[in-house]
């Protein structure tokens, strides 16, 4: 991957830095000005939301970014894969593709290892919360999951699927059992997410 780079005769070399809310912005994307413009409206605000993305730049239409176009392309097809590209600390997606680029970056150019971390979690570890925060999640999807477990119970007593086929039953429990089992893997993200916290981020 690095090499490829020698192969363009000039390229623009990104900079980095983080807003009061999290957000990753490079300083040499040609909406950079606007990015910082403050009183931005609410309007103007969400249409910065749009904009944070390598592939709203001047730098990668014209293909002479440190990030070749091919490799933008491959990195936002990653990110709004299924799947996706999630946050090291809670589990959610990574929604803005700079967060992605910003980590890669310092990888290739510095042999530094960043943790992706989504703006939500950055806010709460700067306000040194995010203990608190972690446990609230947690807390909401248990009980999302016992609301889940006495919503098919209460189903089942009631024979509600009672005048359904065995078939429409049966699809009715497959899906009560993927989201049951999404809230299990959400929980555990939070948990080594937690575990993460206290090894390089609990302040002593």
């Amino acid at each position: 991957m690095i090499k490829s780079r020698f192969f363009i005769m000039s390229f623009i070399e990104p900079s980095f830095e983080i807003d009061e809310k999290g957000r990753v912005i490079c300083q040499s994307h040609s909406y950079y000005p606007f990015f910082k413009m403050p009183g931005k409206t609410f309007f103007q605000e969400k249409q910065m939301e749009k904009l944070l993305t390598c592939k709203s730049c001047v730098h990668y239409q014209e293909n002479d970014c440190y990030f070749p176009s091919s490799e933008i392309n491959k990195i936002e097809f990653d990110r709004l894969d299924r799947k996706g590209i999630i946050c090291k600390l809670c589990g959610n997606r990574i929604d803005r593709m700079l967060s992605v680029v910003h980590k890669l970056y310092f990888k290739e150019r510095f042999n530094i290892e960043m943790p992706l971390i989504c703006c939500s979690c950055y806010e709460s570890l700067k306000k040194n919360e995010f203990v608190e925060d972690s446990k609230r999640k947690s807390t909401l999807i248990t009980l999302n999951m016992c609301y889940l477990f006495i919503l098919l119970t209460f189903s089942f007593s009631f024979g509600i699927f009672g005048g359904f086929t065995f078939i429409i039953m049966m699809i009715g429990i497959v899906l009560w059992s993927c989201i049951f089992i999404n809230y299990l893997k959400r929980l555990n993200q939070i948990k080594k997410g937690r575990q993460y916290y206290e090894k390089y981020f609990k302040r002593e």
